[in-house]
């Protein structure tokens, strides 16, 4: 009975010392709870280099009225912030108008700028500061977004020497209110005195109702109209409280101010109007600034409207570009372009039959990288203005790299001398170096001293040094070498006589 009994106790602690082994077995009941509830959340990384934008939005409320334009409300100033291990930073910043869906590339403001974006960075700080001036010209409310893009070189161990990019972006918003005082007014006589005559088949009670005393200003499209010197220009005036179809007592007047003085040019005369606008064209002065002032007398009241604009003359440069390219190779064409009022700006990149091959619009930069079947082509640098050819065309031919070269020969020793070559370009999307020294015939041996290498930042010239030795040092030193590069092009052949 006792040996049954101690038996069971036997069997007991068997099964807890069993039970206790399955819980400490590592298996399913240890795996990572988060991952069986989230078994599709990636993971996390920290990024060596982000963009944070201070503000999502910039705001800007316009009112029109018969003042004319005023800015009530305006945030003109908005900051990104960039952290991370990195160094030598480069912002690329574009404006996208919404309506019209062109793009605006910005630079920073201490170089370059337009009249309405421009933007600076701080490398104390870590920021770059973005401002807007809205430009008022279209008399419409408008939608830009800023993308702000950044590329730096990484610090960080893990990705050292890479190149890092992070981009953000914002919008600027640009509301437009309207403030008219339209409302019929009901008199027995006008502001002379007279009672205003009304036609036949009126009631003796309304006999008194007079036209409508609304206010009357004008308002030009374009405050500033930039142009190109001597070149036309044109601007509308929208008329408020008149229809110079029927309401105009006398001809419209327009007044001509030249500053500094007349020799500067320009001129202005009313081409057409409507029911509400008149158009205004002219010629560009070449200097200096044209003021316009125009003049209107309503005839039911006499009462006069008087509103000026300028038209200031844009110059251009001369544009950036290489007169000769070669492949593999990216190069800027910066148009030297300026933003002009009503008018759009381009610049293409084209063969002699039109066909495009990079394109700049606004009077933007653009970059071109020919391929090596472009080679022995030629192309052509056009900038227009309202599809209109100005200036020139520029001509770009397209080129195979110079043949490598070996440059000089020098002596450092007995039987020891250097050759120091230059080898050009680009090919298969690595530098073009020198990859070997030919012995044509005669005694020599031949290595390359590696850390002799220099390569001029910016340009596709790389430079090689090669030590050179008798192959037999019982033999006289003589030989003739040649460089061969990566692209299988040869320099010309070098001979070397010892003394």
């Amino acid at each position: 009975m006792n040996n049954k009994r101690k038996k069971r106790i036997v069997e007991i602690y068997f099964i807890l010392y069993l039970a206790a082994l399955v819980f400490l077995i590592p298996g399913k009941v240890s795996r990572n709870i988060e991952s069986d509830i989230f078994p599709d959340k990636p993971r996390i990384f920290q990024l060596p280099f982000s963009l944070k934008s201070e503000k999502n939005a910039l705001n800007a409320t316009v009112r029109l009225d018969s003042n004319g334009i005023s800015i009530i409300s305006i945030d003109s100033t908005n900051t990104i912030f960039y952290t991370g291990e990195v160094k030598n930073i480069k912002f690329n910043v574009t404006i996208e108008d919404r309506n019209t869906r062109q793009v605006l590339t910005v630079e920073n403001f201490e170089g370059n700028s337009t009249d309405f974006f421009r933007y600076s960075t701080d490398e104390i700080s870590q920021s770059l500061k973005f401002f807007w001036d809205p430009p008022l010209y279209d008399r419409k409310s408008k939608t830009y977004i800023v993308k702000v893009t950044g590329e730096a070189i990484s610090s960080n161990s893990e990705t050292l020497g890479l190149i890092v990019e992070d981009v953000v972006q914002f919008s600027l918003n640009l509301n437009y209110i309207t403030d008219f005082n339209s409302n019929l007014l009901i008199a027995t006589e006008t502001a002379g005195g007279q009672e205003l005559p009304v036609s036949g088949g009126q009631t003796e009670e309304n006999r008194s109702l007079i036209l409508p005393a609304t206010n009357l200003f004008l308002s030009p499209r374009d405050e500033i109209v930039k142009s190109i010197a001597y070149t036309p220009w044109e601007n509308e005036i929208t008329i408020f409280g008149l229809n110079p179809k029927i309401d105009l007592r006398k001809q419209p007047e327009i007044k001509i101010i030249r500053e500094p003085d007349n020799k500067i040019g320009g001129s202005a005369k009313i081409i057409s109007f409507t029911e509400s606008s008149l158009l205004i064209k002219g010629e560009t002065p070449g200097y200096g600034v044209l003021k316009v002032s125009v003049s209107l007398t309503r005839h039911a009241d006499g009462k006069e409207a008087i509103r000026e604009f300028r038209v200031v003359p844009q110059l251009t440069d001369e544009p950036k570009y290489q007169q000769v390219v070669y492949p593999d190779i990216r190069y800027t064409f910066d148009p030297k372009l300026p933003i002009l009022t009503g008018q759009k700006t381009s610049a293409y990149l084209k063969t002699a039959d039109g066909k495009i091959y990079a394109a700049g619009e606004s009077g933007s930069a653009f970059s071109f990288t020919p391929s090596m079947s472009d080679t022995g082509k030629t192309l052509y640098f056009e900038r227009y203005i309202d599809n209109n050819l100005m200036g020139q065309r520029y001509t770009v031919r397209i080129s195979m790299f110079p043949v490598p070269e070996i440059a000089r020969i020098s002596e450092i020793g007995k039987n020891t001398i250097r050759i120091f070559t230059n080898c050009y370009g680009n090919y298969q999307g690595r530098e073009n170096y020198i990859s070997k020294i030919d012995v044509l015939r005669g005694n020599a041996k031949i290595r390359e001293i590696i850390g002799a290498q220099k390569n001029e930042e910016g340009s596709f010239n790389l430079k090689q040094v090669f030590e050179i030795t008798p192959a037999n040092s019982n033999s006289e030193f003589t030989f003739t070498i040649q460089a061969v590069a990566n692209n299988g092009q040869k320099s010309e052949v070098t001979n070397y006589s010892g003394k």
